[in-house]
């Protein structure tokens, strides 16, 4: 079974997520492989808001599973995303694009302190990749505001300018 077979080959946005719908023209930080080759999907080089380096590739089936996350947290299913990024994680538990977008939905959804742990777990595995540790520790930083912290909100700013 190829990865992704019958699946949509619409392109998903890296972190940061946003509220925009997905789609296939080219505009967003993923592409698919051509119709010939095989393996997973890869992303082109970091834009100004992130993305993946050339050689960071992630496999179908949590390319499938942070594509339906998108789609649900833009169609308000936060529990959904949840689910559908929590599935991921089980797939890929050291991906550190996983655990943004788990730490972003557990922000929207109002866990703070769950949000941080995510967060905070993803930068252990995000070494090398300078914009989404930047990204992570904005998430850690918005994280500790809503905790009521905001010595720790500003030390996690500063983290993220030393980060780029």
């Amino acid at each position: 079974m190829v990865p992704g077979a019958g699946m949509s080959s619409a392109p998903i946005q890296s972190f940061p997520a946003s509220s925009a719908p997905i789609e296939s023209s080219g505009s967003q930080p993923w592409s698919a492989p051509g119709a010939g080759s095989q393996g997973g999907y890869v992303a082109p080089a970091p834009a100004p808001s992130g993305g993946l380096a050339l050689d960071e590739q992630l496999d179908g089936p949590v390319l499938a599973l942070l594509t339906t996350a998108q789609q649900q947290q833009s169609g308000g299913d936060l529990n959904g995303a949840a689910s559908s990024l929590e599935r991921a994680q089980r797939i890929a538990p050291r991906e550190p694009q996983v655990l943004y977008r788990l730490a972003e939905v557990r922000l929207a959804q109002g866990d703070a302190a769950q949000a941080e742990q995510f967060a905070r777990r993803g930068l252990s595995y995000a070494s090398g990749r300078p914009a989404l540790q930047a990204s992570l520790w904005n998430l850690i930083a918005q994280a500790r505001e809503r905790q009521g912290d905001p010595v720790g909100a500003a030390q996690a700013r500063e983290q993220a300018r030393v980060s780029l």
